[in-house]
């Protein structure tokens, strides 16, 4: 009886002591400020990157999900995602004459940008445009923002034009943060990505 008396005492001073532990400091608002700098060059400064994982899309009327595929080099992008409505696997692509979708039949249709080309063919206005940059983490250049950190430097929630984008989670990927969960939404459109693996050129 005494050892187990002796046993049960240790355990709950060890997990008195473990509980007690302080965590880490919370950032200033310098520092977090800092932080957020030294991230978003780190970013930034990535070359062609490359992203897999899940996307799901829901609208007023309607709504999807499938596998996504992603690689940006420069201004230059692929992107590969199951279509909706029973569609099959379709394939964007930009050049300079613009941006070209390829459809499971093999078709292959062209317009100036590509939330032109998936709102005439699907209906849904999907910001390319910012998601370019929101996937990674940074705002769209050039935009008013309102950014929230997670108290390490990274984006926690941003507020871009009309939408509204969330951060739950990270993955490191070369000494570079990227998000892994992120949920976009508007008054008309709420999309989710999980992404499941990141390759980047630093």
């Amino acid at each position: 009886m005494r050892v187990r008396a002796f046993a049960v005492l240790t355990i709950t001073l060890l997990l008195t002591g473990c509980a007690s532990q302080p965590g880490p400091p919370a950032l200033t608002p310098h520092e977090e400020a800092q932080a957020w700098r030294i991230h978003q060059a780190l970013v930034s400064g990535l070359g062609e990157w490359a992203l897999s994982g899940r996307i799901s899309v829901r609208t007023e009327d309607d709504s999807w999900s499938g596998k996504l595929r992603w690689r940006q080099g420069g201004e230059q992008f692929h992107i590969a995602f199951d279509a909706p409505m029973g569609m099959g696997a379709a394939r964007l692509r930009s050049d300079n004459t613009g941006v070209h979708m390829e459809v499971a039949d093999g078709k292959e249709f062209s317009a100036p940008d590509a939330e032109s080309l998936l709102y005439q063919f699907f209906g849904m206005r999907l910001p390319v445009t910012g998601l370019r940059y929101w996937v990674t983490g940074l705002p769209q250049p050039g935009m008013s923002s309102s950014l929230e950190y997670d108290g390490a430097g990274r984006l926690a929630r941003m507020q871009q034009a009309s939408w509204d984008i969330r951060y739950r989670g990270y993955l490191h990927v070369q000494n570079v943060d990227l998000p892994q969960k992120i949920f976009i939404e508007n008054r008309r459109l709420n999309v989710r990505l999980v992404i499941e693996r990141w390759d980047v050129q630093v």
